[in-house]
């Protein structure tokens, strides 16, 4: 009797340390697929038959749960998502509940993007309900504030798989990746200071500086694979000569002056693994 209590008193000291840990904010992380994923393939009485067995380009970020049957981590594929039940670090590869969070389970090509959330986080909104942190069935608040207090960057809605972003612009929530509304009414993302590599803070961002960039990584939950589609808008507020320079990413056959207030929209060529100026 007494080991048992023991038993229970660590589990709980346990779960209080991963609830303080887990109040603090953080991004998603990002892999994409290791192979393609199957649909629904027959059935075993009335349950449809799903691949379960999931391999990854990496699995770093993704734990194992706390509690049986009960997943810390959460990948998200398309508009389904799958809690993760077992990690092999040998393999890269997980073990999954599809369709999870309300998702529906549905084919995948290999080299899709995958999005990694590995916080549990219980709110007020979900009910008292664990919800992995930054994937929700809804949509954020419109022209609601975005501050510390919300644990993830960005904000997925598994249901359609629309991203948002907290914009220190507008101190609010704004159209992210995948998200329609980027391209019918963007809002500007924080601003990015001009290096020889950048990162872009969103679909739609200002550049300042004067440095010439020459690379221009992939940010978090943008689709840049071989099967994905990504884009994004600069709007220089400096301008100065080559300031997008050769010799990265960027294909370009000249290095290109940008003129201040001019906008500058970047897709990704996944033939030659570079950004096109449009």
């Amino acid at each position: 009797m007494k080991r048992k209590v023991a038993v229970f008193l660590v589990l709980l000291a346990g779960l209080a340390g991963f609830a303080t840990a887990q109040q603090g904010q953080a991004n998603l992380t990002q892999t994409t697929l290791a192979g393609a994923v199957t649909g629904p393939s027959g059935y075993s009485g009335t349950t449809p038959t799903l691949q379960t067995y999931i391999c990854l380009a990496s699995v770093t970020g993704i734990s194992t749960p706390i509690l049986p049957g009960t997943p810390v981590s959460v990948i998200f594929v398309d508009r389904e998502a799958m809690g993760v039940f077992n990690v092999s670090t040998s393999t890269s590869c997980v073990t999954v509940n599809r369709g999870y969070l309300g998702t529906q389970a549905s084919p995948h090509l290999n080299g899709d993007m995958v999005l990694i959330s590995n916080l549990y986080n219980t709110t007020a909104v979900t009910g008292g309900n664990p919800l992995p942190s930054g994937f929700y069935n809804v949509d954020p608040p419109q022209n609601g504030t975005c501050n510390a207090g919300v644990p993830t960057i960005p904000w997925v809605n598994v249901s359609t798989g629309a991203q948002w972003l907290c914009s220190t612009i507008t101190g609010s929530w704004v159209p992210g990746w995948n998200n329609p509304l980027s391209y019918v009414s963007p809002v500007p993302t924080t601003a990015v200071a001009s290096a020889t590599t950048i990162t872009p803070s969103g679909p739609f961002f200002h550049l300042t500086g004067t440095t010439p960039v020459t690379t221009i990584t992939q940010p978090i939950g943008c689709n840049a694979t071989g099967v994905g589609y990504c884009s994004f808008t600069i709007i220089a507020d400096t301008g100065t000569s080559s300031m997008l320079a050769t010799g990265g990413n960027l294909e370009i056959g000249a290095a290109i002056t940008t003129l201040t207030g001019n906008q500058y929209t970047f897709l990704w060529d996944a033939k030659n693994s570079k950004w096109v100026v449009r």
